[in-house]
Protein backbone atom coordinates (compact mmCIF):
# COMPACT_ATOMS: atom_id res chain seq x y z
CA UNK A 1 0.00 0.00 0.00
CA UNK A 2 1.55 3.42 -0.55
CA UNK A 3 1.46 6.30 1.34
CA UNK A 4 0.70 9.83 -0.12
CA UNK A 5 3.08 12.38 1.68
CA UNK A 6 1.41 15.73 1.73
CA UNK A 7 3.18 19.00 0.31
CA UNK A 8 3.10 20.23 3.52
CA UNK A 9 4.60 17.42 5.20
CA UNK A 10 7.44 16.94 2.68
CA UNK A 11 8.14 20.31 3.35
CA UNK A 12 9.38 19.31 7.05
CA UNK A 13 11.49 16.58 5.36
CA UNK A 14 13.30 18.79 2.57
CA UNK A 15 13.84 20.90 5.91
CA UNK A 16 15.03 18.16 7.81
CA UNK A 17 17.29 16.81 4.80
CA UNK A 18 18.92 20.19 4.29
CA UNK A 19 19.67 20.98 7.74
CA UNK A 20 21.49 17.49 7.88
CA UNK A 21 23.38 17.99 4.04
CA UNK A 22 24.69 21.33 4.54
CA UNK A 23 24.92 21.96 8.58
CA UNK A 24 25.24 25.68 9.51
CA UNK A 25 23.34 27.40 6.34
CA UNK A 26 19.95 28.51 7.26
CA UNK A 27 17.27 27.85 4.45
CA UNK A 28 13.83 28.90 3.84
CA UNK A 29 11.19 26.61 2.86
CA UNK A 30 7.94 27.38 1.94
CA UNK A 31 4.82 25.96 0.23
CA UNK A 32 3.42 28.20 -2.82
CA UNK A 33 0.02 29.53 -2.56
CA UNK A 34 -3.17 29.21 -4.56
CA UNK A 35 -3.11 26.66 -7.69
CA UNK A 36 0.61 26.57 -7.19
CA UNK A 37 -0.02 25.05 -3.83
CA UNK A 38 1.60 21.69 -4.54
CA UNK A 39 5.02 23.49 -5.19
CA UNK A 40 8.19 24.42 -2.56
CA UNK A 41 10.05 27.38 -2.79
CA UNK A 42 13.88 26.82 -0.87
CA UNK A 43 16.09 29.06 -0.41
CA UNK A 44 19.19 30.59 0.92
CA UNK A 45 22.62 32.91 1.20
CA UNK A 46 25.69 31.93 0.37
CA UNK A 47 26.80 28.12 0.69
CA UNK A 48 25.76 25.42 -1.06
CA UNK A 49 25.75 25.73 -4.82
CA UNK A 50 22.15 25.41 -6.58
CA UNK A 51 23.20 21.88 -7.95
CA UNK A 52 24.06 20.97 -4.74
CA UNK A 53 20.73 21.84 -3.14
CA UNK A 54 18.56 20.61 -5.71
CA UNK A 55 20.63 16.93 -5.43
CA UNK A 56 19.23 16.71 -1.93
CA UNK A 57 15.39 18.68 -3.02
CA UNK A 58 14.79 16.50 -6.40
CA UNK A 59 14.42 13.33 -4.39
CA UNK A 60 10.96 14.83 -2.78
CA UNK A 61 9.40 15.79 -5.99
CA UNK A 62 6.41 13.34 -6.33
CA UNK A 63 5.84 14.87 -10.29
CA UNK A 64 8.31 17.90 -12.38
CA UNK A 65 6.99 20.14 -14.78
CA UNK A 66 8.25 18.43 -18.34
CA UNK A 67 8.17 21.99 -20.65
CA UNK A 68 8.52 19.64 -24.02
CA UNK A 69 4.98 18.33 -22.87
CA UNK A 70 3.54 21.10 -21.23
CA UNK A 71 2.78 18.61 -18.64
CA UNK A 72 3.63 16.53 -16.02
CA UNK A 73 5.91 13.50 -15.24
CA UNK A 74 5.36 11.35 -12.75
CA UNK A 75 8.08 10.59 -10.50
CA UNK A 76 6.95 7.28 -9.19
CA UNK A 77 6.91 6.11 -5.42
CA UNK A 78 9.78 6.00 -3.17
CA UNK A 79 10.39 3.54 -0.38
CA UNK A 80 11.49 4.94 3.10
CA UNK A 81 11.98 4.29 6.57
CA UNK A 82 11.41 6.84 8.85
CA UNK A 83 12.81 7.02 12.14
CA UNK A 84 11.42 4.67 14.59
CA UNK A 85 9.44 2.24 12.50
CA UNK A 86 10.96 -1.32 11.35
CA UNK A 87 10.23 -1.52 8.02
CA UNK A 88 10.70 0.99 5.36
CA UNK A 89 6.77 2.12 3.82
CA UNK A 90 6.40 2.78 -0.14
CA UNK A 91 5.92 6.65 -0.41
CA UNK A 92 4.35 9.33 -2.73
CA UNK A 93 5.28 12.87 -2.45
CA UNK A 94 2.37 15.31 -3.31
CA UNK A 95 4.71 17.94 -4.44
CA UNK A 96 4.57 19.02 -7.92
CA UNK A 97 7.62 20.99 -8.23
CA UNK A 98 10.99 22.87 -5.58
CA UNK A 99 11.85 25.69 -7.21
CA UNK A 100 15.28 26.90 -5.33
CA UNK A 101 16.79 30.47 -5.38
CA UNK A 102 20.53 31.32 -4.16
CA UNK A 103 21.22 34.64 -2.67
CA UNK A 104 24.61 36.18 -2.42
CA UNK A 105 25.56 38.64 0.34
CA UNK A 106 28.43 40.99 0.58
CA UNK A 107 30.51 39.47 2.92
CA UNK A 108 29.82 36.37 0.11
CA UNK A 109 31.30 38.61 -2.98
CA UNK A 110 34.09 39.28 -0.79
CA UNK A 111 34.92 35.78 -0.12
CA UNK A 112 34.74 34.90 -4.04
CA UNK A 113 36.28 38.17 -5.38
CA UNK A 114 39.48 37.10 -3.09
CA UNK A 115 39.34 33.89 -3.96
CA UNK A 116 39.15 35.17 -7.74
CA UNK A 117 42.27 37.42 -6.85
CA UNK A 118 44.51 35.00 -5.64
CA UNK A 119 43.86 31.47 -6.75
CA UNK A 120 42.87 32.50 -10.36
CA UNK A 121 45.16 33.18 -13.40
CA UNK A 122 42.47 36.03 -14.23
CA UNK A 123 44.15 38.89 -11.72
Amino acid sequence: MTDYISTKDTAKLVRVALKNAFPGVKFSVRMSTGTASAWMNVSWSDGPTDREVSAVTSQYEGRKFNGMTDGYDEQGSALVAFDGEDMPRVVRYSCDGINTHRDYTAAGYRVAQHLISTDSDHK
